[in-house]
C-alpha cells in the first residue's frame, strides 16, 4: 500500500500540471507537526533527536505537497538511522532563503549514489539495512522543484550520515 501512496504522489507531481493554489506556508510549523507525527517512530528507536526551527520561514507553495516533501525526508532518516543514533531536523533563513535541513547518523548515501537515488525506483544494496520503494527521495526532489526549491545530499559533518538540505531559490517573506 505504501508503493502504490507513492506511484499516486508522483503521478500528482506530473510536471504538465504545475503547482496547484500556491500560498503563503510556514516551513516551520509544517515540520513541527511532521516531526510530532513521527514522534511514536522516534520513540521506537531511542533516537537522539532534536528539532529546531527559526520564525519567518515562509515560501509560496502547496502546503500539503510540502508536508510530503518534510515527511518522506525525516521519515527517511529515522528509517536508516541505527536505534539509539541521531537526527537532526532544522528550519532556518540563511542568506534571506528558507531552507530545511535534515541530517542523521546512517549509512548515509556515497557521493557517486547521490544523483542516481533522486531517479524513480533506483534502490541502494544496503545489505540488512530496510529498504524502501525507490520513490521517496524522487518524490522529494519533484516536490522541490515544482516549488522553486534545490534539494542538495551530502555527508552530514557532525553526525557522519546523510545530511538532505532544501534550499528555496526565491527570497522568504
Amino acid at each position: 500500500s505504501h508503493l502504490v501512496d507513492q506511484m499516486l504522489q508522483l503521478a500528482r507531481l506530473d510536471p504538465e500540471s504545475g503547482l496547484p493554489d500556491p500560498q503563503p506556508v510556514d516551513l516551520a510549523m509544517l515540520a513541527e507537526a511532521v516531526c510530532a507525527d513521527l514522534g511514536h517512530q522516534i520513540l521506537e528507536k531511542n533516537l537522539d533527536f532534536a528539532l529546531a526551527t527559526a520564525p519567518g520561514c515562509i515560501v509560496t507553495g502547496q502546503a500539503e505537497w510540502l508536508r510530503v516533501l518534510i515527511r518522506n525526508l525525516v521519515d527517511n532518516a529515522i528509517r536508516y538511522t541505527p536505534a539509539g543514533g541521531s537526527v537532526r531536523v532544522r528550519v532556518a533563513v540563511a542568506n534571506g532563503r528558507s531552507n530545511l535541513n535534515v541530517s542523521d547518523s546512517g549509512p548515509g548515501i556515497p557521493a557517486g549514489d547521490r544523483d542516481a537515488v533522486l531517479r524513480r525506483f533506483h534502490r541502494l544494496n544496503r545489505g540488512e539495512q530496510p529498504t524502501g520503494s525507490g520513490l521517496g527521495l524522487a518524490i522529494v526532489a519533484r516536490i522541490a522543484e515544482l516549488h522553486g526549491a534545490d534539494l542538495e545530499l551530502a555527508t552530514a559533518q557532525d553526525l557522519h550520515g546523510l545530511q538532505a538540505t532544501v534550499v528555496w531559490k526565491a527570497r522568504s517573506y
